[in-house]
């Protein structure tokens, strides 16, 4: 016999704008204070600032590059160089994620394209994109063009490689289910086959994004003609500035971080997630 219960079906509760950001720091700050702390230990050891300075000179560093006016040189020197370097990389990822995103879908729906395009993939996917850069500069010269070119090469692979992926395992049962009520064509396409595959295109969005910042880094010490993170730490070598070399790589990872957190997890959140089809980062494990 059934019985009555009076529990209630508590629903999700929505965190306030302070919680989020309470929540926010207690999941990120342990690990960045884990880094500096263990950078901190390793330069005591090592007892050589010039090779291995202290946390306390880089952020000095850090602060001279983003506050102080140098002699022929712009104000906040870093924010030039980041400026630079970040637009490089988002003008390489668009080229990267209109072309790879479209040749991916073609070659999931259309048999031909991916024929043709498998051998070529196979081909170009060990080829480094930083190996381009010499014959780049031949056709190019130093500066932006060869800088995009690297970085969109270097993105649109597994872009490329993850959609082809995503549009030939959706879920034929989603498929079936569609097309037994009617739909075709780009209703389907629209409805099932993109929103199922785009799990896998974020992940070769993501993956695409590590491998330009990657190369356009690299690109930017042999074929970019003066502004650029890579450009800076490279030039830094020069007169040993270690503390900008490592200012530079921490501006790197953090542009990186940033990007992750509020491009890539939030995109995921009002799609994927949303729809069910992707647990939340951090979410409860089964």
């Amino acid at each position: 016999m059934a019985v009555a219960t009076n529990e209630e079906v508590k629903l999700p509760v929505e965190l306030s704008t302070k919680e989020k950001t309470c929540k926010w720091i207690f999941d990120n700050v342990p690990s960045f204070v884990l880094l500096i702390v263990g950078w901190e230990l390793i330069a005591l050891y090592v007892a050589e600032p010039a090779l291995f300075p202290r946390v306390a000179p880089i952020v000095y560093r850090a602060y001279e590059v983003t506050f102080v006016k140098f002699e022929d040189a712009p104000a906040c020197i870093l924010c030039v160089h980041i400026y630079h370097t970040a637009w490089r990389i988002m003008v390489g990822m668009s080229i990267a994620a209109v072309a790879g995103i479209s040749i991916g879908i073609a070659m999931g729906r259309i048999v031909w394209v991916e024929r043709l395009m498998v051998p070529i993939l196979s081909m170009l996917l060990p080829i480094p994109a930083l190996a381009w850069g010499p014959i780049l500069v031949l056709w190019f010269g130093l500066g932006n063009t060869t800088m995009i070119f690297i970085t969109a090469f270097a993105a649109a692979l597994p872009a490329i490689s993850a959609t082809w992926t995503g549009v030939k395992t959706v879920n034929p049962i989603w498929i079936r289910a569609a097309q037994s009520m009617d739909a075709r064509g780009m209703t389907l396409f629209w409805k099932v086959i993109f929103p199922g595959s785009l799990p896998f295109i974020l992940s070769g969005m993501r993956i695409g994004l590590a491998r330009a910042w990657r190369a356009g880094i690299a690109g930017e010490m042999v074929a970019a003609s003066d502004w650029g993170l890579g450009y800076a730490i490279f030039d830094s070598r020069e007169d040993l500035d270690t503390a900008f070399m490592l200012v530079g790589i921490a501006c790197i990872a953090l542009v990186g971080f940033l990007m992750e957190k509020f491009i890539f997890e939030k995109l995921e959140k009002v799609t994927v997630v949303k729809w069910g089809m992707m647990e939340e980062v951090g979410g409860p494990g089964k």
